[in-house]
């Protein structure tokens, strides 16, 4: 029983900035922008989260960093899409430079580019809820679960929630029909750009969780591809707010299952391909629904152009039949004189 609640305690952790990663891309999808600069975002707001929290000594201070940091990567693509460059191919760049840039930084400033661990920084405490933590199994689920756990799971209600609002149906409206929310007076590039400052802040918190809220330190490539990993969960959950949860956890748990497995004699490359055999499943999984919407939609037009019932021929008229000669009589002509 305790190891079952403490594989759902390191599922639930390991979900949390998977979570914030997928409803970043879950909102800049839902607004019609390919956001691939995510593992950037949260790179970064893991990277200047730690730095902030260790200058002032409070972790709070760390997470507005974070969020900052990839409020302002947000920024810069809002920008670069309204100048009309190729989000794909920024998004590319700049995820190389973070990551690069973080390594010089460690080398240049902290003496090497392993591990920065700031001395005598501590990890977000954990949040206490009354009476569920005093629960024999509940209590040990929960441990060591932060304030950040519970304000992912927040954000994805609220997202649920804002998309039945007036602006959250504009947002939608954008992504789904631009020319007709362009016709309806709605401010596509306003629109786009808060969508992308929002999801960055949301990548950014992703991002300090790792450093600032879980670990309390900073690695080398510390985000390990879970920016991309969101991207699949948002992209498993149909970007819908319903599911990204679930779609979120099932990556979560696929590293929790993958570091549990190290205790036993399996390789570690092969526990180490759980998490991205379970992103590769889902992509063939999206992948494939994706192809047979398209099928169904393609039948469904050609269909609409077929008649419902079968005309039959008429073929060439039939000949007509001379009529007989008629014969008048001698008492016919009598009775009409």
């Amino acid at each position: 029983m305790n190891a079952l609640a403490d594989f759902l305690n390191s599922g639930i952790r390991l979900t949390t900035p998977i979570l914030f990663c997928a409803i970043a891309s879950l909102l800049s999808a839902r607004a019609g922008v390919l956001n691939l600069a995510i593992e950037s975002k949260m790179l970064a707001g893991a990277f200047v989260g730690i730095l902030a929290a260790a200058a002032t000594g409070d972790n709070l201070i760390g997470v507005l960093a974070g969020a900052l940091t990839g409020a302002t990567i947000g920024l810069i693509m809002a920008g670069a899409n309204r100048l009309g460059v190729d989000l794909v191919v920024l998004a590319i760049g700049l995820n190389i430079l973070v990551l690069q840039l973080t390594v010089y930084l460690m080398r240049s400033y902290f003496g090497g580019v392993g591990t920065f661990h700031p001395a005598g920084l501590e990890r977000i405490p954990p949040a206490t809820i009354p009476f569920l933590s005093e629960l024999p199994f509940i209590g040990p689920v929960l441990d060591r679960l932060n304030w950040l756990v519970y304000l992912s799971l927040i954000a994805a209600i609220l997202v649920g929630i804002y998309f039945r609002t007036r602006s959250g149906r504009h947002l939608l409206a954008v992504g789904e029909a631009p020319i007709a929310a362009a016709s309806a007076g709605i401010r596509i590039g306003w629109t786009q750009a808060v969508t992308l400052l929002v999801a960055g802040i949301c990548a950014g918190i992703g991002g300090a969780f790792l450093s600032v809220g879980d670990l309390g330190l900073f690695t080398r490539n510390m985000s390990g591809d879970r920016g991309w990993i969101g991207i699949t969960a948002a992209l498993l959950a149909f970007n819908r707010p319903a599911f990204v949860v679930p779609a979120a956890a099932v990556f979560g748990f696929a590293s929790a299952a993958s570091i549990r497995l190290q205790a036993f004699d399996i390789p570690p490359n092969v526990t180490q391909f759980l998490p991205q055999g379970a992103a590769f499943v889902a992509l063939v999984l999206v992948g494939l629904r994706a192809k047979s919407r398209g099928s169904f939609a393609r039948l469904w037009r050609r269909s609409s152009h077929i008649p419902l019932g079968r005309r039959r021929d008429p073929g060439p008229p039939a000949p007509v039949a001379p009529s007989a000669p008629t014969t008048t009589t001698h008492q016919e002509l009598k009775e009409t004189s």
